[in-house]
């Protein structure tokens, strides 16, 4: 059997197994059948192992170079790098769409045999939800539209990767973290959709799923800093965020699940804003399935989309089925989801969480009508519009400053509202940091009045974390007489919710302060050079060329600019160069970088003297601070991580009073 065979086979095995586990489900949900319960339960066991085998099918495939299925043939060549022909899986439309199958029936399998354990009913009815969405999934790559599988006459070679896919090893890590992200908020969905079904309005679905909801809020953000620095590091223009369709794809939903991880705080404490939450979640599944139409169908052009296909259409009806029914079902059962009291004082934690959700929507609203609008007009009177960065810095950073002030603000007030006293006493010292924070932006040389207001804003939010993590840290000193590093230690492991989203907060003010100064500071020169004399000189470094020089390799051939740079102590060689793929029409520029704290030297051949390499012209850009881009993100990465860990069992440290069975805070 052959790997096409073998790959085919099981996607065509698990597609049938699929609709009996969602139809065995919705029996044992409707008339709690545990017969009906198990049946659904191995059904998913099954589609997932089968969806696997036809993973490891099509790895066998790309690792073999098994030319006679299509995919394989568009996708990979013989002289391709073993690491880039395993990551050639998500390389395009048909093994992306394989791969978050498989993703979304390991969710499953998880709702399978933990969900319906510890809320039988309530899993039941989501397990039926993701089943019902794995069919869908193995509907698309067992038709023509995605079939990863499709044979053909095998040529002697592929195509290879596309060029811009097998240029950096980053591509093995951006795509599955964002289909991670992605596809691990449908089990949020799922329940919530569970819960309408069921009528349920307490908050039982959204404890159920507030880890699920966070991992996969945490994967997407960390994917979308890994998508910036691969645009960075691959694509040549020296930025990281060009407010490309798809970039803008992949934020969408990310601003809506952080809306909704802020407001979920205030239903858990004050029983309030049910419907805004459920709305939350269905937004923020219904963006995740809307980027994927808009990424996969070819109706925007983009460095990171994929061609046209046929799979377009099926995607925009699973799209529109999802907001009809979702919100069909919302309103049905929204008497039942009254809020238990009103708001807070405008100056209470609940108010500012609203405030927060607001812009957080209207941010998303703003980049969905920046990206859609050229569609829609291009659609209806045939005119090719372009909506740029400037519209979206123009109405972005505004809001993003905004949103940098509610969050130093949010955590430092109390529920239901704030005294003066309270007021003065959580604020002095961040306000203190905040005037500290301009003036150092303005020695730095920050011209940008947004800048200094960024500098700022983060001194504010730091100051209100240390504020807050110093004050838990005394709290446990008083109360165990603990050693600050072990208190530290405790307060982390058993309030990680809390204190994990304070080292977010702290990830948020790292990249806020990265952007800011390095789009503000950036020193970009350019000059033609001759290899072994003259010089380049930017932000006080002097950049010479050594040599211009044709390389081969075995999948690229390369024209090199070997560059010293000397310069505030330091002494480096880099070599962008321009690369030269087989199945790509024009050179694909790789940039030499180096990073160091303080500032990245980022160089670019712009073009050379292709028939002596008598001479070259030299990008240069000294960018400051932004290396620390990619390590706030590893920052909100760990809080993340931090908050998302099950907290430790109290009984066993709690004081004798905890007999009651009353929890004791740690």
């Amino acid at each position: 059997m052959t790997f096409a065979d073998l790959g085919s086979a099981a996607l065509r095995a698990a597609l049938p197994i699929a609709i009996w586990g969602c139809a065995a489900a919705a029996y044992a949900a409707a008339k709690r059948d545990g017969r009906g319960l198990a049946s659904a339960r191995w059904s998913a066991l099954l589609v997932f192992v089968l969806i696997g085998l036809a993973v490891a099918a099509m790895e066998g495939a790309l690792i073999t170079h098994d030319f006679s299925i299509l995919y394989v043939a568009r996708n990979n060549a013989l002289d391709t790098p073993m690491f880039f022909t395993v990551i050639s899986l998500w390389a395009a439309l048909e093994g992306s769409i394989l791969l978050w199958a498989v993703i979304l029936a390991g969710a499953t399998v998880y709702v399978a045999w933990r969900g319906t354990r510890e809320l039988p009913r309530l899993g039941t009815t989501a397990l039926a939800v993701l089943l019902g969405m794995v069919t869908f999934f193995l509907f698309l790559v067992t038709t023509p539209a995605a079939d990863p599988f499709v044979r053909i006459e095998p040529p002697p070679d592929g195509n290879g990767p596309n060029p811009l896919l097998q240029n950096h090893p980053l591509m093995a890590l951006h795509p599955p973290l964002l289909y991670l992200g992605y596809v691990l908020f449908s089990v949020p969905f799922a329940y919530a959709i569970a819960s309408l079904v069921l009528g349920e309005g307490g908050d039982r679905w959204l404890v159920a799923t507030r880890r699920f909801a966070l991992v996969s809020w945490a994967l997407l953000g960390v994917g979308i800093v890994a998508g910036s620095w691969w645009s960075y590091a691959v694509l040549g223009w020296g930025g990281y965020w060009a407010w490309d369709p798809v970039e803008n794809a992949a934020i969408m939903p990310w601003l809506v699940a952080t809306a909704y991880l802020h407001s979920v705080m205030v239903e858990e404490k004050r029983r309030l804003l049910r419907t805004w939450n459920l709305s939350l979640v269905i937004a923020t599944f219904a963006l995740t399935i809307l980027g994927t139409f808009l990424t996969r169908s070819g109706v925007v052009n983009s460095v990171h989309a994929f061609t046209q296909s046929a799979i377009g259409p099926l995607l925009l009806g699973y799209f529109v089925a999802i907001v009809v029914l979702s919100v069909g079902l919302l309103l049905w059962r929204m008497p039942r989801l009254a809020d238990s009291g009103g708001l807070g004082a405008p100056l209470s934690r609940e108010a500012v969480f609203l405030f927060q959700n607001v812009i957080f929507v209207t941010a998303t609203l703003t980049v969905l009508l920046g990206t859609l609008y050229p569609l829609i007009a291009e659609a209806l009177s045939g005119a090719q519009l372009s909506i740029g960065r400037p519209y979206f810095d123009r109405v972005e950073v505004p809001l993003a400053l905004a949103l940098l002030f509610l969050m130093g603000i949010g955590p430092q007030l109390p529920w239901h509202g704030a005294s003066r006293a309270t007021l003065e006493r959580q604020f002095t010292a961040p306000v203190v940091a905040a005037a500290c924070g301009a003036v150092v932006a303005v020695v730095l040389g920050m011209g940008s009045a947004l800048a200094v207001l960024t500098y700022a804003l983060a001194a504010f939010v730091a100051a209100t974390v240390a504020q807050e993590f110093a004050r838990g840290v005394r709290a446990r000193r008083a109360l165990h007489g603990e050693g600050a590093p072990l208190a530290l230690a405790n307060l982390l492991r058993r309030n990680g919710r809390r204190y994990g989203g304070y080292i977010v907060h702290l990830g948020i003010v790292v990249v806020a302060v990265a952007v800011a100064t390095s789009q503000g500071g950036t020193i970009e020169v350019e000059k033609t050079l001759a290899p072994g004399s003259g010089v380049l000189r930017a932000g006080g470094y002097d950049v010479q060329l050594l040599a211009i020089r044709p390389a081969s390799e075995p999948q690229r051939d390369l024209v090199v600019a070997d560059l010293v740079v000397s310069g505030d102590r330091t002494e480096a060689r880099l070599s962008p160069a321009l690369v030269f793929y087989p199945n790509a029409t024009q050179a694909i520029g790789s940039p030499g970088i180096t990073a160091r704290p303080h500032d990245d030297i980022y160089t670019i051949l712009v073009a050379y003297d292709s028939r002596s390499y008598a001479w070259a012209t030299i990008r240069v850009l000294v960018i400051p601070l932004v290396s620390w881009l990619w390590i706030g993100g590893l920052i909100v990465g760990l809080g993340a991580v931090i908050a998302a860990l099950p907290q430790p069992s109290r009984r066993a440290a709690a004081a004798p009073a905890s007999r009651t069975g009353v929890p004791v805070e740690g």
